[in-house]
């Protein structure tokens, strides 16, 4: 199709093609096509029980400002492996915090005897966070929303840019 044509022009004309790709493209695919690597993710647990939280209250929990929702009902956290990428993302996202800060916030608590940090995970993998979720029935996670299962009952999610 190009052939004969010098480098510039072909330049011209791949991206004037790719221009009219993405004019004719779905929402959809051109998420998929431009996607920034922005991640929207899910807080969730098996419990069905347990209440939608607010935004603050999900932000109280992950600096252990508050263990409990609904009154009485002690929860239990989870954490991805301090090497995930989703754990940074995460934090940065819901807290405005990296995953150095929260590890010297966790050993202050610690250390005042006012909180331990998460359970920490080997994996981010989702089977392994639903192992976890199904061992600990107040259990609670977080994972990037499109890896988390429809039959999970999620609390809050958490967009980019939030």
């Amino acid at each position: 199709m190009f052939k004969g044509l010098n480098e510039l022009t072909r330049l011209c004309y791949g991206r004037i093609l790719i221009l009219l790709l993405l004019c004719c493209a779905s929402p959809s695919t051109l998420a998929a096509v431009v996607d920034d690597g922005d991640v929207e993710f899910a807080i969730f647990s098996l419990n069905n029980d347990l209440p939608p939280l607010s935004k603050n209250k999900a932000r109280m929990l992950y600096r252990g400002k508050s263990k409990k929702i609904s009154g009485s009902l002690k929860i239990i956290l989870v954490d991805l492996p301090e090497t995930s990428i989703h754990r940074e993302d995460f934090y940065k996202m819901l807290l405005g915090k990296s995953v150095s800060q929260m590890n010297g916030y966790w050993a202050g608590l610690a250390f005042s005897g006012k909180g331990s940090p998460p359970e920490e995970l080997d994996s981010d993998d989702i089977k392994q966070i639903l192992k976890w979720l199904n061992d600990n029935p107040n259990g609670i996670a977080y994972a990037p929303i499109e890896s988390v299962p429809e039959e999970v009952n999620i609390l809050i999610t958490v967009p980019q840019g939030e």
